[in-house]
């Protein structure tokens, strides 16, 4: 009989329901990118208002808000759901069997709110960067690459980073326990959203790649919850995951043996 080797970290604490989410969701975009390719899944329009509209224009003005608004969840959930393994198991590790379910609905429920209002925000963020590289005569993903570098390599996001390690006190019972899932649901999406928007910039200001960019991005920010919380501090690691892909492929290496 083989001896039993370990799994790479990534298989270890990854979920494979979210995983297979993952990427169904993703599929189900670059389906949608060929089959609209007069507007771009991330191309916010220069004219954007409320967030009705820009919710509409991610696809164009033939696209409603309500179908708008469902494709970028669906962007979300691609992107995100597999960096929600490790809370969402703590949360069914902390809550009662006849709970966890509902528990899970209501703490993803919180999560999706947060993506929703950033949405809006974050699909006009590269209108700023234009008038800025209009003003200095930089490319505007070049701009966005200095953004996202800096955030990368600041104390503050490795701050922010830290605490998605965390798991709050969750109550066990009644509506205690409902409010709590609630509240980690929109903790956790709105420093998933602190950690991510900056670098979600440059699939936005590059919209010709922004379905290969974000899947790249999602993949790196992936690798980059596995390392263990470190001490807030200037770094130069600048690219997410940075410090994870050696060891990973270590583990592969050993593995194969």
């Amino acid at each position: 009989m083989s001896p039993r080797v370990p799994l790479p970290a990534l298989l270890r604490q990854a979920s494979p329901t979210l995983l297979l989410a993952s990427l169904s969701c993703w599929v189900l975009l670059a389906a949608g990118s060929e089959e609209l390719p007069s507007a771009a899944l991330c191309s916010p329009s220069p004219n954007l208002v409320t967030a009705g509209a820009a919710f509409s224009t991610i696809y164009g003005v033939g696209a409603t808000a309500t179908v708008a608004a469902l494709l970028w969840i669906l962007m979300v959930a691609a992107m995100t759901a597999p960096q929600l393994a490790q809370p969402i198991a703590q949360l069914r590790l902390r809550s009662l069997a006849e709970r966890r379910n509902r528990s899970t609905g209501l703490f993803v429920a919180a999560y999706l709110m947060v993506w929703i209002a950033v949405g809006p925000i974050l699909l006009t963020a590269p209108n700023a960067v234009t008038v800025l590289a209009g003003a200095t005569g930089l490319p505007a993903f070049a701009i966005a690459v200095v953004i996202a570098v800096l955030w990368q390599a600041a104390p503050l996001r490795q701050s922010v980073l830290n605490r998605c390690h965390r798991v709050p006190n969750l109550s066990a019972f009644g509506t205690a326990a409902d409010r709590d899932c609630i509240r980690f649901g929109l903790t956790h999406g709105l420093l998933c959203a602190a950690i991510c928007a900056p670098a979600m910039l440059l699939p936005l200001t590059a919209p010709a790649f922004h379905l290969a960019l974000m899947f790249a991005l999602s993949v790196a920010l992936q690798l980059e919850r596995l390392a263990p919380p470190r001490p807030p501090q200037w770094t130069w690691r600048v690219v997410p995951g940075q410090a994870v892909v050696p060891v990973l492929f270590r583990s592969i290496r050993w593995s194969m043996r």
